[in-house]
């Protein structure tokens, strides 16, 4: 094993590096035309299916864009009992009059196994900070479309009303998610967007559960809100379970594909993007000595090194910057073994210095206690499994991040 050092260099307290090596792209990534840009979006649990019955939902989200039309896009899941129906969806700002959503001028909207289906466009004014409520019914029992997961304090809130009853391979792994105090899953709704004039940098967060829950993402929100009114548009493609170098095991089938092989179709598929933050690679340290599935798929430094250093290179090719964060300490969760331990600090030295990041955050730094020895997140920092932090942890990520992506905003394309 190589040994490398805790980084000492300013790099490491979330400041960009130099950046001479890397041209100024002249990337479509921030936009001075009228373009489309989400406001909120989630992503579908893969293999989640269920049933609903009489099923309500409102779903608030804070703008952090102007804009003067809006628009839902809506995904039915695959391997559903049938087509999936939404029998009214309507869109609601700053508390005012319900705005119907249509699908080709009708209220009801029809959604196939795997279809994906955007909303007409309506006229609605959306500022910087205005709270946006989507409120989509289901009336009598069907299937449900595709479901992503909305934890309570995070990026968005979500009343639910009538039954949302898991079905299929997943319908475990989904009935004890829906245990957990503050989560639901929101039927069918996977992104809100709004038409605006730029300049607006596309900001995609790619990550695992730290990032799908929302703590770190909707605190980096209010910094950007404050300080970026209305130039940031944040997409947050955190998958639970996710890993960087394996596909989900079979019985987790929400955790998704490889993080290396859907990287470059969900950070650049639809929109445009300028700026990426990667905050993942944990699950591929924990996974195998916490589920029998995965014991055989230990991954070394060097391995998970190159994987997540892959993403700098990727945006990079597409005009993007990129900002990576060092894999969270999880001293004192079952998973933790000394040996995990000696991977995550090698992992973390080399992103400092061995991969071409625009700029690097030490999370280290920003969770941990005094003792450098044997890095943990400090106790109020955490949801409880000394892995996944809580609301406070996120406001801690955000702080951390956001020296970083200050210079990146300021001085970009």
């Amino acid at each position: 094993m190589r040994s490398r050092g805790r980084p000492t260099t300013a790099a490491a307290t979330g400041h960009p590096r130099r950046r001479s090596q890397h041209p100024k792209y002249p990337t479509p990534g921030r936009n001075t035309a009228m373009a489309w840009h989400t406001v909120w979006n989630g992503t579908p649990l893969e293999g989640a299916t269920a049933r609903t019955a009489e099923l309500q939902q409102r779903l608030s989200v804070t703008s952090n864009l102007h804009g003067g039309q809006l628009r839902v896009r809506l995904r039915a899941a695959s391997g559903a009992e049938g087509p999936s129906v939404i029998d009214s969806l309507n869109a609601v700002v700053d508390a005012g009059e319900p705005t119907a959503l249509l699908q080709h001028g009708s209220p009801r909207i029809v959604l196939e196994q795997g279809q994906e289906v955007l909303c007409d466009p309506v006229p609605l004014s959306v500022q910087p900070g205005a709270t946006i409520e989507i409120r989509c019914q289901a009336g009598e029992s069907r299937s449900a479309a595709a479901l992503s997961p909305v934890l309570a304090h995070g990026q968005a809130q979500l009343e639910t009303r009538g039954g949302l009853a898991p079905t299929g391979p997943a319908a475990e792994a989904l009935g004890t998610m829906l245990t957990l105090p503050g989560l639901g899953l929101v039927n069918g709704v996977t992104t809100i967007e709004v038409e605006t004039r730029g300049p607006v940098t596309g900001l995609a967060l790619f990550g695992d559960s730290i990032t799908q829950m929302g703590f770190w993402p909707a605190a980096l929100e209010r910094h950007l809100r404050t300080e970026f009114p209305g130039r940031t548009a944040v997409r947050n493609l955190g998958i639970a379970g996710n890993r960087v170098l394996h596909d989900a095991p079979s019985s987790q089938p929400t955790f998704g594909p490889a993080a290396g092989s859907r990287f470059t179709p969900q950070v650049f598929g639809d929109e445009p993007v300028g700026l990426v933050v990667v905050l993942i690679g944990v699950n591929d340290l924990v996974h195998p000595a916490s589920l029998p599935e995965a014991a055989d798929e230990v991954v070394t430094a060097d391995e998970l090194l190159a994987g997540i250093g892959a993403f700098a290179e990727v945006s990079h090719r597409h005009g993007a910057r990129a900002v990576v964060c060092t894999i969270p300490p999880f001293f004192g969760n079952e998973a933790w073994t000394p040996q995990t331990e000696a991977v995550r600090q090698e992992v973390n030295a080399g992103l400092a210095t061995e991969t071409s990041f625009d700029a690097f955050v030490d999370l280290d730094q920003a969770l941990c206690g005094d003792d450098a020895a044997r890095p943990a997140q400090r106790d109020a920092l955490h949801i409880g499994d000394r892995l996944h932090p809580n609301p406070q942890g996120g406001e801690a990520i955000a702080a951390a991040v956001m020296p970083a992506l200050r210079p990146l905003l300021a001085d970009g394309p």
